[in-house]
């Protein structure tokens, strides 16, 4: 059986097979985070697994995300996609994501205000391909970042509510919306201060990740579910289109094959022919 698994499909179809058995036998949960470019996506990131030191997710004024990156942590497995709209199919490649993905982190920039236009189509687009559009905030939360950026807490308190808004008009549903600073949090935990770590509110995000996904716990496993049928479904597929081909091929051969031998046949005969007439004018000879 291994030899056939080794012989049909390739090192990447194994791999994520065997990465689908071990969410659903482990109950890891898929946790994608999105945003607009340079909206402190990977320092948020880093904050969240503890890497105060900003090494894991590269966080830098040059564009250092291209292609989704994922790290284990604990029971979470963190993807960091490309910035929205960045460049020409990051687009894309944040929706497939998020196709893979069991829980979301929407990250937006406190100093922007609220969405930009890019930000809001992307909710389109959301709405226009997704099969479920209200699963997709469901499980999504909202992170307000940077806020130690912003002038005052009215703002931050404004821009939430003007961003609530926005995501209600386009998916009629409250989004869950948290405010957080992962410099604030960063800074607590190093020098460990209760104060910054309660100003920068990363707990809270933790702790609303972890709710999230207890209360889908059933729905996320039905899903795990559905995305490994899905793969074997697809592989068989293109397994099946694989052994057409093989046939046709084969038919083909055969076909020549026949022709072939029909040929030989007949290129045989006439020199059998040949042979016996020249034996016959030898013979008078």
């Amino acid at each position: 059986m291994g030899n056939l698994k080794d012989k049909y499909l390739s090192k990447g179809d194994i791999k994520t097979i065997e990465e689908y058995k071990k969410a659903i036998d482990e109950n890891d949960i898929i946790v994608t985070c999105m945003g607009l470019y340079n909206h402190g996506k990977s320092t948020f990131l880093n904050t969240l697994i503890g890497d105060y030191e900003n090494k894991t997710f590269k966080a830098a004024d040059v564009r250092e995300t291209t292609k989704n990156k994922s790290i284990k942590h604990g029971n979470l497995t963190i993807v960091d996609t490309p910035g929205l709209n960045a460049q020409k199919n990051d687009d894309k490649r944040v929706m497939d994501a998020v196709k893979e993905s069991d829980i979301n982190l929407f990250v937006h920039n406190v100093n922007t205000g609220a969405f930009v236009a890019s930000e809001v189509e992307f909710f389109h687009n959301v709405k226009k391909h997704w099969k479920n559009p209200k699963q997709f905030i469901e499980r999504t939360i909202f992170v307000l970042s940077k806020i130690d950026e912003a002038n005052s807490m009215d703002d931050v308190k404004n821009t939430h509510i003007e961003m609530a808004k926005q995501i209600n008009e386009v998916f009629k549903v409250k989004p869950n919306i948290i405010a957080v600073s992962a410099k604030d949090y960063a800074e607590g935990k190093i020098e460990n201060e209760q104060e910054l770590i309660d100003e920068g509110n990363v707990d809270t995000l933790l702790t609303s990740i972890t709710t999230l996904s207890e209360s889908l716990s059933k729905e996320l496993q039905e899903t795990k579910k559905a995305r490994l049928s899905n793969m074997y479904e697809s592989l068989l597929k293109r397994l099946s289109g694989n052994l057409k081909e093989k046939k046709l091929e084969l038919n083909k051969l055969k076909n020549e094959k026949l022709h072939f031998d029909r040929s030989l046949k007949k290129d045989l005969n006439r020199i059998e022919n040949t042979l016996k007439n020249k034996y016959k004018q030898l013979e008078e000879i």
